[in-house]
This record gives C-alpha cells, sequence and structure tokens, in this order.
C-alpha cells in the first residue's frame, strides 16, 4: 500500500483539493446567492409590484418546489451520464432564470422566473456530490464535504454586502441581472476547463495518481462506474432513514438561521449591530465544518462525530432558551456555538451516505436525500414561526423545538453505526492489497 507519506499521495491530494474543490465550490456559492438573493430585493418588489405578504412568502418559498424537481433525475443524470456536462448545462438554464427574475413586471411572472430558477438548481447539488464521490476515497471524504459545504457560510457572508452595494447604486432588477449572470461565465469557464468526471478522464493528473485514487476506492469496496436506477433508490430503506435524517437537520439549521437576526435584533437592538455580530456564527460555521471533518477522516468514527455535534446543538439551543435577551453576549455565545454546532456534521454526514448508499442508488440516492431533505427548510421557518406566535412573540419555544429536532437526529445518526461498520468490515477483503508503486520522477515533470 502506498504510505500516507509518498509522493504519489501528496501530489495527488493537492491537486484534487487545489483543482477540484475551489471549483465546485465557488459553483455552489453562486447558486446559493442566486437563491438567496430575494431576501434583500422583497422590500423593493414590495412596493414596486406591490406584493402582499403571502406574495412575498410565496415569492421566497416556490423555489423549493421547483428545486425538488430535479434532484432525483439530476444524480441520476450525474451518474448514468456525465456529471460535467449535465451541470454545465444546469447552469446556462439558471442563469436564464436568475436574470430572468430581474426582467419580471408582475407576481405571476416573478413566481414563474423564481420556480424555473428552482428546477434548474435542484439537479446541481447532487451531481456536485457525485463529482466529490468520484474523485475522493471514502477516507477523505468527510474533508472534502466538509469544504464543499463551506459555501453556506460564504455566500452569507459574501451575498448581503455584495447585494447592499447593487441596491444602493442600482436597483433589484440589476441586482438579479448582475448576479446571476457575471459570476456565471467565470464559473462555466473554470467548470469546463478544469472538471471532469472522473480522475481517468483529466489531463492534468499524471497516470500514477490515477491509479492511486482509483486503487483507493477499489480497496474501500466501491465501485468506480456503476449503473444506478430510480427504483433501488425509492425502495432502499437506508436512502430513507438519510432522508429523514437530513430533513430533520435541515428544519433545524434553516429555522435556526432564519429566527437568528430576529433574536439577535432583540438583544442588541439596532439593525447595524445586528449585522456585524450576525457575521461571527457563520465564521464560526465555516471553522466548525472544516474542524470536525478532518477529525472524521483522521480518527474514524463518523457515526461518533456526528451524534455529538447534533446533540451539542441540541443542548444549546434548549439551554439558550432559558437566556434572557438582556444577556446580549451569553445571546450571541449560544447563537454562535448553535449556529456551528448544527452544521458541523455535515462532512462525515455525506460521507457516510456515499458509503452506505447501495451501488445501484448512489446517483438518484443523493438526489432523494437531499430533495426530501430540502423539505425540512420548506416547513422549519413556518413551523419557527408558529411557536413564536404562540408564546407570544418570544422565541424561547422556538429554541427549545430546535433543540429536540437535532436531538432526534442525533439518536437516528447512532442507528446507522452497525451498518457503517458493516460496510467496512465488508469491504476489507473486495480487492487485494495494493502492490507498492515505483514512483519516476518523470511522472511529476
Amino acid at each position: 500500500m502506498i504510505e500516507r507519506t509518498s509522493p504519489v499521495r501528496r501530489l495527488s491530494h493537492m491537486k484534487r483539493w487545489t483543482y477540484i474543490l475551489p471549483v465546485v465550490v465557488f459553483i455552489y456559492v453562486i447558486c446559493y446567492i442566486d437563491r438567496t438573493n430575494i431576501s434583500f430585493a422583497l422590500p423593493h418588489l414590495k412596493t414596486d409590484m406591490h406584493l402582499t405578504g403571502a406574495q412575498q412568502g410565496l415569492a421566497s418559498g416556490i423555489f423549493f418546489w421547483g428545486y425538488l424537481l430535479l434532484q432525483i433525475p439530476g444524480g441520476y443524470m450525474a451518474e448514468r451520464w456525465s456529471a460535467r456536462q449535465w451541470i454545465a448545462i444546469l447552469m446556462v438554464l439558471w442563469s436564464v432564470a436568475a436574470m430572468a427574475s430581474g426582467l419580471t413586471h408582475s407576481v405571476g411572472q416573478l413566481l414563474l422566473a423564481r420556480f424555473l430558477l428552482g428546477v434548474a438548481e435542484g439537479g446541481v447539488q447532487p451531481a456536485l456530490m457525485t463529482t466529490i464521490r468520484a474523485w475522493f476515497p471514502f477516507a477523505e471524504r468527510s474533508r472534502a464535504f466538509a469544504i464543499f459545504k463551506l459555501y453556506t457560510p460564504i455566500a452569507a457572508i459574501v451575498a448581503a454586502p455584495f447585494s447592499g452595494v447593487i441596491l444602493t447604486y442600482l436597483d433589484w432588477r440589476w441586482m438579479f441581472v448582475i448576479q446571476g449572470g457575471a459570476p456565471l461565465i467565470v464559473g462555466l469557464i473554470a467548470w469546463l476547463a478544469i472538471v471532469r468526471d472522473t480522475p481517468a478522464k483529466a489531463g492534468w493528473l499524471s497516470q500514477v495518481e490515477r491509479d492511486y485514487i482509483e486503487n483507493a476506492r477499489l480497496q474501500e469496496g466501491e465501485q468506480l462506474q456503476s449503473r444506478g436506477t430510480f427504483k433501488a433508490a425509492f425502495t432502499s430503506r437506508i436512502v430513507w432513514q438519510f432522508a429523514l435524517i437530513y430533513t430533520l437537520t435541515q428544519m433545524g439549521l434553516l429555522g435556526l438561521t432564519l429566527w437568528m437576526p430576529s433574536v439577535l435584533k432583540k438583544a442588541f437592538h439596532t439593525d447595524m449591530k445586528v449585522g456585524l455580530v450576525a457575521i461571527l456564527p457563520q465564521i464560526a460555521a465555516g471553522a466548525a465544518i472544516i474542524l470536525v471533518g478532518r477529525s472524521a477522516d483522521r480518527r474514524g468514527g463518523h457515526i461518533a462525530h456526528m451524534s455529538v455535534v447534533l446533540g451539542s446543538a441540541a443542548l444549546i439551543l434548549v439551554g439558550a432558551s432559558f437566556v434572557s435577551a438582556e444577556q446580549k453576549w451569553i445571546v450571541l455565545l449560544a447563537m454562535i456555538l448553535g449556529t456551528a454546532a448544527s452544521i458541523a456534521w455535515y462532512g462525515p454526514f455525506w460521507a457516510t451516505v456515499t458509503k452506505l448508499t447501495p451501488v445501484a442508488a448512489a446517483g438518484a440516492g443523493m438526489g432523494l436525500i437531499n430533495g426530501v431533505g430540502n423539505l425540512g427548510s420548506f416547513f422549519g421557518p413556518y413551523i419557527g414561526g408558529w411557536l413564536s406566535d404562540l408564546s407570544g412573540g418570544g422565541y424561547a419555544l422556538t429554541q427549545v423545538f430546535f433543540g429536540i429536532v437535532f436531538a432526534v437526529a442525533a439518536l437516528l445518526v447512532l442507528t446507522l453505526r452497525k451498518h457503517l461498520h458493516a460496510a467496512t468490515q465488508a469491504a476489507a477483503p473486495a480487492q487485494p492489497p495494493m502492490q507498492p508503486i515505483t514512483v519516476d520522477n518523470k511522472d511529476f515533470q
């Protein structure tokens, strides 16, 4: 077997992490900004289009119904056809839909543009995850998926000032057009120039490096190519178990992040202070994602990492419900720790998904998990709002609810332990041990 310190491993590791992942993250940061920028436009749309509160909510939420349509087909197409070509097509389609939002003149046109944006973006994430699975062995996937998840804090930090500048000097129409079109040009060029469906198709890798990546996956009991089916995804019990866990985590995460500004405003009173302190939880989340993903890969114990992180999120949120708004620094600390814990499970989770999902359900299964899970993003904010109204405008009951949601997710994660242990044991004899590779300097010239 190749030593961890071998030149092959070091160079292969470096190129995959410096070529593939930056492009993947950049693509989805653009995607996420185009998805969420309507929140900055709503006050202007309310004035220009005379939107009611219900219409504003529908304009924001209709995206997720379109988003569901291509989740499962998106993973299936990436697995059976080509993730590279599929994502390139979707990037063009989502760019057109995003820019079209800035050209609308009625509520109906706006809703149609947002729905089509959801449809186009829906197939992107499962296809990107399929790309990560093809390029990274299981032993490195927690870190790879963790870095991918950085799109959330990066987009949250970048979107506000980016949108604010455009809205200050131009208007909401230009915001949709610029954010939908300009970054896509760079992203599409980078995607087509660098990313390939498999290491075997990448001209910038040496043959020794390609062999290392593929042999590492084979040793872990994975097939390099699979011919998945929709039926296999829909009939897989483990896929639905992952989908339920992901639904709960997304419900808690989005519910927390949407209600966080309200909680912080109650503590800090002014929008300016809220804007400044709201960045801190995102920075903490980014650090936590990387640290937990790295730890899971180095130490193993993916299930333990997930359950501890989700359990911590539950305890922090429930505990924070007993803190008064006057204790603003404790409120802020709870939000920082709660946000970090509510998102840091991501890397080990998706690494485990790729390990336990049956080969025949791989692409479509990842789409199903992500698609069903995003229903939590739709229902979480509504449940949180209803509980806030029920408690007379307070947020204690809301925080307790989201804490319980994370606790249930942590318990469900523990039930995966025996499956992961069995899969790891079964993979051991799947391939004969890799023979030492003689590395010639010309392989790295």
